[in-house]
């Protein structure tokens, strides 16, 4: 199949030739040189002989005359048709344009529903010095008052028919036999997943992921990222990796995102930054730039 950048950039050529020829022809009309116009494409489509009948010089008059005819009209059509395929193309182009942006926005809000009721969710399940099991909201331990396990054995348990395994290190908000859900952790992987699919496809823009930073960034410190590729493996968290380097980068080239930087740069996990590129990790290596004085 032919690109379109292709198919356009031939209909704006056509339609800048067949411009071109009918303004020769209409400067030579205002000129007063039709007839000279006429009889040098005569003589280039069939030369005169030296000796002819006129029978012979009649022909050639109405076989040069049907051309020039035919090939104008030719001209002219092929002249619209370009013109109405720009002009379709760009309303084509426009709306497109527009369902992006309508399709963009509803994503966005999608979106941030679909992560907040993630992290709303009552996913920690928690124990009393007496053993009585409380549960506690996902976004409850994603603070930096809890840090995650640098890794884990699988332990699975089941609670009220969820899989869950004990995650945590050191915290101040839950127990240290405190377990985390399963399911919300594949909810926000899945979650992850979708982002990278929409900007990989076009339907977000690099700025748009901007706009999730600060939900991707939890899982990149704090051993979580570690944690999170022993659940799901280490290709499953490629996503994740690809949206953080994406983010140091973009935020790099438009002023923002410096949090994110500044996270990564503080308490990041060190095996998650080792997968970024190489000009990402200079990044988040670099010194932090003292605030402005008045």
């Amino acid at each position: 199949m032919i690109p379109e950048w292709v198919l356009r950039w031939v209909a704006l050529s056509l339609l800048a030739f067949i411009t071109f020829v009918f303004l020769v022809l209409g400067a030579a009309v205002l000129s007063g040189l039709t007839n000279e116009l006429f009889l040098g494409f005569l003589n280039m489509t069939w030369p005169p002989a030296d000796s002819a009948s006129e029978f012979e010089i009649e022909s050639r008059r109405e076989l040069s005359f049907s051309i020039l005819n035919y090939g104008i009209t030719a001209l002219g059509t092929a002249w619209v048709a370009s013109f109405a395929y720009l002009v379709v193309m760009r309303n084509q182009q426009k709306q497109a344009e527009q369902q992006l942006s309508l399709e963009r926005l509803r994503l966005t809000t999608e979106l941030d529903q679909q992560i907040l009721e993630v992290l709303d969710s009552e996913a920690v399940v928690d124990f009393d010095s007496d053993g009585n099991m409380t549960r506690i909201r996902l976004v409850s331990v994603l603070d930096r008052n809890t840090e995650w396990r640098p890794s884990t054995e699988r332990d699975w348990r089941y609670r009220e028919g969820e899989r869950t395994v004990p995650f945590v290190q050191s915290s101040s908000v839950v127990g240290p036999d405190a377990e985390v859900g399963l399911t919300a952790l594949h909810h926000y992987l899945a979650w992850v997943r979708r982002i990278a699919r929409a900007n990989e496809t076009g339907v977000l823009m690099e700025q748009d992921v901007l706009l999730f930073w600060r939900w991707i960034v939890i899982a990149c410190y704090r051993n979580r990222y570690t944690f999170l590729c022993d659940i799901f493996y280490k290709d499953d968290m490629l996503d994740l990796v690809r949206l953080a380097d994406q983010i140091v980068l973009t935020g790099q080239s438009h002023g923002s995102g410096r949090d994110f930087v500044k996270y990564l740069r503080g308490i990041g996990d060190p095996a998650l930054i080792a997968l970024l590129s190489e000009e990402a990790r200079a990044i988040i290596a670099a010194p932090e730039e003292p605030p402005a004085t008045a």
